[in-house]
């Protein structure tokens, strides 16, 4: 039959299975670059503090009517040196990773801390956890803590993979803690800026 509402939603299926494809090659064309080393950095000083507030913001209008909260704490405005882009993909990709796993309070937690020389990003949900002995495989291809889970974002399961590959590049700290229950943190350690005179001097 001609049924233009029938027809829209299946319209919609296909577009959301065309750009979860086109999501999919990309991420595995970022992966590659990253992992044959020819990705490169395009590094600059700029607004972590910004940048993470604006990820939020994206997440919170795309499921605003699904019932999840994001809660954002920083301590001041910081500035850190690095891809900006590239990290900006990293911690969207974190947040999406919280998002699939949060449980049932569906509320992500980012925490943005600076130290002496450093900003430390955490992301953090209140999932089930992952277990000890999955944890060191959580950065790998494909992994999946659960294997049944059907989240509100299917990735390409490439998400960590490409977190870990960003963050190498920068040679940055990172690592996730996990408890069975209580949820997940995954969490990574930038170079800070302490204030424009340095940024300008860059």
């Amino acid at each position: 039959g001609d049924n233009p509402e029938k027809r829209s939603a299946h319209l919609q299926v296909i577009i959301d299975e065309a750009k979860r494809l086109a999501d999919m090659v990309n991420d595995v064309l970022d992966l590659s670059k990253i992992q044959s080393g020819t990705q490169k950095l395009t590094m600059s000083s700029f607004n972590i503090t910004d940048m993470l507030r604006h990820d939020i913001r994206r997440y919170q209008k795309m499921l605003e009517h699904e019932g999840y909260t994001f809660i954002f704490s920083y301590d001041k405005e910081a500035f850190a040196y690095g891809d900006e882009n590239k990290l900006n993909q990293a911690v969207y990709n974190l947040i999406s990773n919280a998002v699939r796993y949060c449980g049932e309070d569906k509320q992500i937690l980012v925490k943005q801390t600076v130290w002496d020389h450093s900003v430390k990003v955490e992301v953090s949900d209140h999932g089930e956890g992952i277990l000890p002995e999955d944890l060191p495989y959580v950065w790998d291809r494909y992994y999946k803590a659960d294997k049944t889970h059907e989240g509100y974002t299917i990735g390409s399961g490439l998400g960590l993979s490409i977190v870990k590959g960003i963050l190498e590049l920068h040679g940055c700290t990172y690592g996730v803690h996990s408890c069975q229950e209580e949820g997940t943190t995954f969490w990574f350690l930038l170079d800070a800026y302490q204030n424009h005179e340095i940024m300008d001097k860059k």
